[in-house]
């Protein structure tokens, strides 16, 4: 399963996602690779960091993650969109976010009809007046959200360098229930 992650723009958390999700399909005994498309290397030098080399490829693995530039015009985006089976845009509650996040919802939809396109929201705070409305911001977007969202937790920023075992057991909880929500799309 090739799992997809865009955003229009960076600072939603792209990075940070693929490392969790690669980490919690581990933990669910999923062989999973990331492939890291964007210039920054985020990921990759959280694989680096968190396995002691660099990661290496697998074509034969369960899950491929591709965490992609934040820019919609970018081959590489393009390239990973066309190959996902599931499009994930990641998106935070800001009004601006959730406008950007409905343009990579449709540039998704139009480069690969037949991938599942989700929004998740991360860096929420349901303390916060944009937090409560989660909800009612999804209906800016024309794709499904998934049931789940991730809080804006600081062990997530820890777990880029640490893994697994910079998480607490509610934000371990939270990424399982990710991993369970996009298993459950499995085509």
């Amino acid at each position: 399963m090739n799992i997809t992650l865009l955003a229009k723009k960076g600072g939603v958390g792209k990075s940070t996602l693929s490392i969790l999700l690669y980490e919690a399909f581990r933990q669910a005994g999923k062989t999973v690779s990331v492939h890291d498309w964007d210039v920054q290397g985020t990921s990759s030098k959280s694989m680096e960091l968190i396995n002691g080399h660099k990661a290496a490829i697998d074509r034969h693995d369960d899950i491929t993650i591709y965490d992609t530039p934040p820019n919609l015009e970018h081959t590489a985006t393009a390239t990973a969109v066309r190959s996902a089976d599931i499009a994930l845009v990641v998106t935070s509650p800001s009004p601006a976010d959730v406008w950007e996040a409905d343009e990579a919802v449709r540039f998704a939809q139009g480069r690969n009809p037949s991938a599942a396109v989700r929004v998740v929201f991360n860096k929420v705070r349901k303390t916060t007046v944009l937090g409560r409305l989660v909800e009612e911001s999804a209906k800016q977007v024309n794709a499904p959200c998934l049931p789940v969202s991730l809080s804006a937790r600081e062990c997530y920023q820890h777990a880029v360098a640490q893994g697994w075992k910079a998480l607490d057991s509610t934000a371990r909880e939270e990424v399982l229930q990710l991993v369970v929500a996009l298993l459950s799309l499995k085509p």
